[in-house]
């Protein structure tokens, strides 16, 4: 078998896609649910799931807090800088504060850009988030949209699940049976437990991935659309329908008539193109290619909270 550094990322394919948009809903599914639901093998699910594991595609399977339990929101920024600052102790200086998940550098002709993406908790969160941005050296302007996302529910944490959380967090796939003999609880008191979390609504099993491995290429189109047009729901259908492998979700600010979509393909070359059709729509005013480097992530602001709460509880 090739080593890891030998592995070649083939383009992600559509199986490959909801794959992981699967797993993004709950990381825990088997490989049979996943197979009957893609209508293929659990033997071929795995292989795949191996593959996008081997080559970085997927980066690690998480658990975190969903913003119900925080009383936290998104948000998705873009910061401006002159260029000036090294690129690398940039984003790490900004992926510093605890509500920065990810920073990534967008290419643009004058000066640098980066695009980034926060979890923050109420309005004294806001603008400390936003002050500590605009305040570092070289950013010239900063553009903040906090976003619309499904909160979930708030989820009383028992000890019972945060023994559990101990070593789910490490990796949130593991067998019943090792978590049984980790924790010392029966297979069948885990098993509940997991269980309750998964029905809960507020916790959330997910997946970390890295979408710009090898020979896929990511970018966002930033659309300002027309409310009187069209709405959201009926974008999002349209995206999803004209650009089936392509679009993978979208942010939507809840602030401004904008929408980051997300899109994944094997060169940045089909950005113009995919621009070019999203602008010929009735619904769109304009609509910008972000094209953007590979991404540092942090911890993320869900997954440090539950860290606390298994130290708090003494586990």
């Amino acid at each position: 078998m090739l080593g890891v550094e030998n592995l070649k990322v083939d383009i992600l394919d559509t199986i490959d896609k909801r794959i992981l948009l699967a797993l993004d809903e709950n990381c825990r599914l088997p490989y049979q649910t996943i197979a009957e639901k893609l209508g293929l093998t659990a033997t071929a699910i795995r292989k795949r799931m191996d593959r996008l594991i081997e080559t970085g595609v997927i980066e690690e399977f998480s658990i975190v807090l969903k913003p119900a339990m925080m009383d936290s929101d998104y948000l998705v920024g873009l910061v401006f800088t002159d260029g000036s600052e090294d690129t690398e102790e940039f984003m790490e200086l900004i992926g510093s504060n605890p509500m920065v998940i990810q920073v990534g550098q967008i290419v643009t002709g004058l000066g640098r850009l980066y695009f980034l993406h926060c979890e923050y908790i109420g309005a004294e969160g806001l603008q400390s988030l936003a002050s500590f941005i605009r305040t570092q050296d070289s950013v010239t302007d900063i553009e903040l949209h906090p976003t619309l996302t499904q909160r979930g529910e708030k989820f009383d944490l028992k000890k019972l699940h945060l023994r559990v959380l101990k070593y789910l967090i490490e990796n949130a796939r593991m067998q019943v049976g090792d978590l049984s003999e980790r924790t010392g609880l029966t297979a069948r008191r885990v098993s509940r437990a997991i269980q309750e979390m998964l029905d809960s609504n507020g916790i959330w099993f997910a997946v970390r991935w890295n979408l710009s491995f090898g020979n896929n290429s990511e970018f966002y189109l930033k659309i300002k659309y027309d409310e009187q047009v069209s709405k959201l729901d009926e974008i999002n259908e349209w995206l999803r329908s004209t650009f089936p492998n392509e679009f993978w979700f979208s942010f939507a600010s809840a602030m401004d008539p904008i929408l980051f979509a997300k899109f994944v393909s094997d060169h940045f070359r089909d950005a113009e193109q995919i621009a070019r059709i999203a602008k010929n729509t009735p619904f769109s005013k304009s609509v910008d290619v972000l094209l953007s480097y590979p991404v540092k992530k942090f911890p993320r602001l869900g997954r440090i909270r539950i860290e606390e709460m298994i130290a708090n509880a003494g586990f």
